[in-house]
């Protein structure tokens, strides 16, 4: 689910001329389809018909920016590629690269058959063996030697913080250059993480960075290929199993007790549940605060309903790892109920209109999916909205309430209870860590049923516990 400290664009336009070129010329061809894939970093499904008689089914990642110019320098496809293709020669299930670009920061990359819906399917038994399978695989990834990989890129750590605050680093400055006032959730992780470096692994590992369902494809009850290697580098196997945490909380792909135990009887190790909770807690601060990073970041042709839910959503996941590793107890926060009588100004509400809209004008007549997802986007906005509008008075009220607790001088709005909440973080009084962690749990649920017009398929999200 989730990149983190992502800065990424979509666009709806057509490849760019210097892109097709290169394909064409490269890889000997003539390109027969070209379709906008839905994602949040940019990519394309093409197909080729090559003068050597193949037909070459691939899919394109490319790396932007907001005005459609390649970046230079870039990072994420050049270690993507770089990587997968280690991997792929090592016989691990990974794409095989078709082509690569420097210039251009494209690839081209194997389309391998397969399904990334792992958390639909209905029939557990079949969820459960792909997600074992994919268990053994990653247990294989971790065994092999960073030194024969030869993936010079890549650096190896060598003190426990370089392992443990791998992106932490780059996730905190680029959050704090995203807002204008830190959140107190940001802050109480960011200052929790480095007050709580884990020992280093006893070997360094290639780990995927962010990995787990929805990063691989299955075809039966097998999985065909693992994807998405932008993240990747050397570091402690555990930071890989804190991932898989984040990524289940979005898709929910079976009991994680048992899965971690197939992982670590093909990896022959035992389990450090402490140092796994930091890692839990360090994955969903990448996906929560690298998604607010990203809708901060992004123009208006970005996904942003998606990333916006994937932020709120995922700081409640934050919160409640960061309580389960403080051992604190946190009970289940309600939405208040809106006032009564609130007069609505429009006799047809802002989400009957932009239902009507989209539903029967719009999508009738969008005929590619990368459209229907945008009309579909418009649609959850103003749900999202309306919600909003009609709850937002009796959760102000109520965050007041709660902010004075924590506050030694007067709260008359909600920055002020946040920056005087931000004040006892900074001093870090440790009596208090603990209510504070209960009182962001309560207020990432509360935000989080506000938003859920923006769920989709993404709601009823579960935290499994370690």
């Amino acid at each position: 689910m989730t990149d983190s400290v992502l800065i990424a664009s979509d666009f709806s336009g057509d490849l760019p001329a210097a892109v097709t070129a290169w394909l064409e010329t490269t890889l000997a061809g003539k390109i027969t389809r070209k379709e906008r894939f839905v994602s949040r970093r940019e990519g394309w499904l093409v197909d080729l018909d090559c003068a050597d008689k193949r037909s070459l089914h691939g899919f394109l990642r490319l790396e932007r920016f907001a005005n459609g110019e390649m970046k230079q320098p870039a990072c994420q496809v050049r270690r993507e590629t770089a990587v997968t293709a280690a991997l792929h020669a090592r016989g691990i299930p990974v794409p095989a690269v078709y082509a690569h670009s420097e210039e251009l920061q494209a690839t081209l990359f194997e389309r391998v058959p397969g399904r990334d819906n792992i958390h639909e399917l209905e029939d557990a038994h079949q969820q459960s063996e792909i997600a074992k399978d994919f268990m053994r695989h990653l247990a294989w990834l971790h065994s092999l030697s960073v030194r024969d990989l030869d993936l010079p890129e890549l650096p190896l750590p060598v003190s426990a913080e370089e392992y443990a605050l791998a992106g932490i680093d780059e996730l905190e400055q680029t959050y704090a250059s995203s807002v204008a006032v830190p959140d107190p959730l940001a802050l109480l992780t960011f200052h929790w993480l480095r007050r709580n470096i884990p020992a280093p692994p006893t070997r360094p590992v290639l780990v995927q960075g962010d990995t787990g369902p929805g990063n691989f494809v299955y075809v039966g009850d097998q999985v065909s290929a693992i994807l998405d290697w932008e993240c990747a580098h050397f570091g402690d196997p555990m930071e890989d199993l804190g991932h898989l945490y984040s990524r289940a909380f979005f898709h929910p792909w079976g009991e994680m007790t048992g899965l971690i135990e197939a992982y670590t009887a093909c990896a022959s190790q035992s389990l450090d549940k402490e140092k796994l909770h930091f890692y839990r807690v360090a994955s969903f601060a990448k996906a929560a605060l690298g998604s607010t990073v990203a809708v901060n970041h992004f123009g208006v042709e970005g996904p942003l309903p998606m990333m916006i839910f994937f932020s709120i959503a995922g700081e409640r996941g934050l919160a409640q790892s960061l309580a389960d590793a403080l051992h604190v107890e946190v009970g289940r926060a309600a939405l208040p109920e809106p006032e009564q009588g609130v007069p609505r100004s429009l006799r047809l509400p802002t989400e009957e209109i932009s239902d009507h809209i989209v539903d029967n004008e719009l999508l009738p007549e969008l005929r590619t999916s990368y459209l229907r997802d945008r009309a579909t986007q418009l649609r959850e906005l103003a749900r999202y909205q309306a919600r909003r509008e009609q709850h937002l008075s009796a959760v102000v009220a109520q965050e007041l309430e709660e902010l004075r607790v924590f506050s030694k001088g007067p709260v008359s709005t909600i920055q002020d209870g946040l920056e005087q909440l931000n004040a006892r973080i900074e001093a870090w009084d440790e009596a208090s860590i603990g209510d504070i962690a209960r009182y962001l749990s309560r207020r990432a649920q509360r935000a989080e049923a506000l938003a859920l017009p923006l769920a989709g398929r993404y709601s009823n999200l579960v935290l499994s516990p370690i």
